[in-house]
């Protein structure tokens, strides 16, 4: 390896331990630091080990898929014993080595622990990933590998104008259900829709709420006017995002907060799980019912679609504003080129929603849609995490 590539390699590692040694422990200083690890190994690998690299993650990802989804990593016993990998696939009525070679294949990735020979256990993350954890979260990305691994076949087998057509996505195809958009396929399994809504909340790390538009700023314009709705959070699943807005405006301030969703979110909701809450059942291709807001607010919603249908959302949203309502807007912004080593999260999010007819856009495009549909744009509030942020939108002056 060239002495100038070790030399950067170097830079970049005493950079990370001075990066560590200040480290604050927060979120985002957590996420520096792991692309700050990231720009080490990259000024050391080869083509060669980047390819093996990827082969590695391939693997891992597809070895704790077959267990989870034989059922094989939720055996593990739950007081701290080991089991066999003979015990496993007897329990789940498979083949001995087609439990053994995936579990060592985790095990040497450090998710389980081998006990002895083809004997294993739980440790922190084996347990961390259970279908009920954060397992949760790698089977919605694993529905997506799935889609992409299919994606060649998609592309030559429909037309250009078909990847934007809702109902003709790269998902609803791949599985089966193609006629159906990707939420109706999704909805048809209720406790795959589930963990899928337990995984926006876990994704909350990468997708900031507070620190951008400051919600607290609007305490004697809803003290002014408490009848109207403080805030309107449309398609917003379990009220992840009005939970923590709560924190930062305490009774939010007399007014009322009102979660809106599609049936099976809402019914799957306890009166505990959102309280403070008004949970409201809401379809965002029907007008809104709720009129004059202070605020209306959409977070992960507008991505899910292209520009065409998103406009169509709007305008449900415009027509219930009044003349002082404010409608934020929570999403990625891609920027005009890519940053090398910069944030992933953005890209792969993308990625992952070409296959169900959506896409993070760029700042340009939300101009056009909000000219279209009559709103101006106040203030782009940026987020110290990643490519988040909020967009503050009012009725056209």
């Amino acid at each position: 390896m060239p002495d100038q590539e070790i030399n950067k390699a170097l830079k970049g590692a005493e950079k990370l331990v001075a990066a560590l040694k200040a480290s604050d422990g927060s979120p985002g200083d957590h996420l520096a630091l792991l692309k700050q690890t990231d720009k080490v190994r990259t000024e050391l690998e080869q083509p060669y080990d980047i390819v093996t690299r990827l082969l590695e993650n391939m693997s891992v990802s597809a070895a704790l898929y077959t267990l989870i989804g034989t059922g094989a990593l939720q055996k593990l016993p739950e007081d701290g014993e080991s089991i066999s990998a003979a015990d496993l696939a007897e329990a789940i009525k498979v083949d001995q080595s087609a439990v053994a070679r995936p579990m060592r294949l985790i095990a040497a990735n450090g998710i389980t622990v081998e006990t002895a020979p083809d004997q294993y256990g739980h440790n922190m993350l084996s347990r961390i990933l259970q279908p009920t954890a954060m397992g949760g979260f790698f089977l919605v990305c694993m529905d997506f590998m799935r889609t992409w691994v299919r994606l060649p076949e998609y592309l030559k087998t429909h037309t250009p104008e078909d990847l934007y057509d809702p109902k003709k996505s790269p998902f609803a195809w791949a599985s089966g259900h193609e006629g159906l958009t990707y939420y109706d396929a999704l909805n048809l399994d209720v406790e795959k829709r589930n963990i899928w809504n337990a995984t926006l909340q876990q994704m909350e790390k990468n997708m900031p709420i507070l620190g951008m538009f400051p919600f607290a700023s609007l305490k004697e314009q809803v003290k002014k006017e408490p009848e109207r709705p403080f805030i309107v959070d449309i398609g917003g699943g379990r009220g992840q995002a009005m939970l923590a807005i709560q924190t930062e405006c305490p009774g939010a301030f007399g007014g009322k907060l009102i979660l809106q969703d599609l049936p099976i979110v809402i019914n799957s909701l306890k009166p505990e799980d959102v309280p403070g809450i008004e949970a409201t059942i809401h379809d965002i291709f029907t007008p809104q019912p709720v009129k004059n807001a202070h605020v209306y607010f959409m977070r992960r919603l507008l991505h899910d679609f292209y520009n065409p249908v998103c406009v169509e959302i709007l305008k449900n949203t415009v027509s219930a504003m009044g003349l002082d309502s404010r409608l934020i807007i929570c999403d990625m912004l891609v920027p005009e080129r890519v940053e090398v080593g910069g944030p992933m999260e953005l890209y792969w999010l993308d990625f992952s929603l070409m296959t169900i007819s959506g896409k993070e856009k760029t700042l340009t495009e939300f101009h056009e849609m909000f000219d279209t549909v009559g709103l101006e744009l106040v203030h782009v509030y940026h987020s110290s995490v990643g490519k988040t942020a909020m967009l503050e939108t009012r009725l056209r002056r």
